[in-house]
């Protein structure tokens, strides 16, 4: 065998053995885990009132923007709808009085200008305290739970009328404090449900910077490309590199 040869064989050879002490400088870290979405709101609504109709329930499927719950806001509406029907009046008034010119003095034509701005603030205000009453989905998901139920009564910010959970999940897994320098981003963590002996495989996405105080463990996070139930739990290991 020429020399070159035996040189390539040689380099090869030091490759595979310092590639198996890097495996065996690696450590397998035992972790827990539970199922959680990445977007999970308790949601309120900044006004006080009586819940005048539910639009969804348990397991409902909504969009971005859907409406999920109202208060009773008759009332409201009439009011906004009267604001705005004086303000349509009061913007066609202006508008012709401005095109007249000379026509009308100066002190008339902005006291018109006046009332078509103060209605068109009415207007928006109105509108503002209309929505307050609407509570609308923050992003697409399920409903979790409902919290509350028509003709009850619900204390501004503070009433919890609905919980959503977004559709992603993601693991969150807590280990032992003593490995957060060697548990990296992009580790490996190989984990089984509780009650399932199937093993599933996971690239860590995230590592949080402190310590829980009470358990002295350290939590990181892996990112679920299958639909998993939230609450869901399990444990396994974190190959390390």
């Amino acid at each position: 065998m020429c020399i070159k040869g035996v040189e390539m064989i040689r380099k090869i050879l030091i490759g595979l053995f310092l590639s198996f002490l890097s495996m065996e400088a690696g450590e397998r870290v035992y972790a827990i885990f539970n199922v959680k979405a990445i977007q999970d709101s308790k949601l309120t609504l900044d006004s006080t009132g009586i819940v005048d109709s539910i639009k969804v329930t348990e397991g409902s499927v909504v969009k971005k923007g859907d409406v999920l719950l109202l208060l009773y806001n008759q009332d409201k509406q009439a009011q906004s709808d009267s604001t705005e029907q004086q303000l349509i009046f009061a913007k066609k008034q202006y508008q012709r009085y401005s095109k007249i010119g000379g026509a009308v003095d100066k002190n008339t034509l902005e006291g018109y200008e006046f009332t078509y701005r103060r209605l068109e603030s009415d207007y928006a205000y109105s509108i503002a305290v209309l929505n307050k009453t609407i509570l609308r989905a923050p992003f697409d998901g399920v409903v979790a739970s409902k919290n509350i139920q028509v003709g009850e009564g619900v204390s501004a910010n503070s009433t919890v009328l609905l919980r959503l959970v977004s559709h992603a999940r993601k693991l969150v897994i807590e280990f032992d404090s003593k490995y957060i320098n060697a548990v990296k981003v992009g580790d490996t963590y190989t984990y089984s449900i509780d009650g399932d002996s199937n093993q599933h495989e996971v690239k860590i996405t995230k590592i949080y910077p402190t310590v829980d105080e009470n358990t002295r463990k350290v939590s990181a996070e892996a990112l679920l490309s299958k639909p998993m139930a939230v609450g869901l739990f399990g444990d396994g290991f974190i190959q390390t590199k």
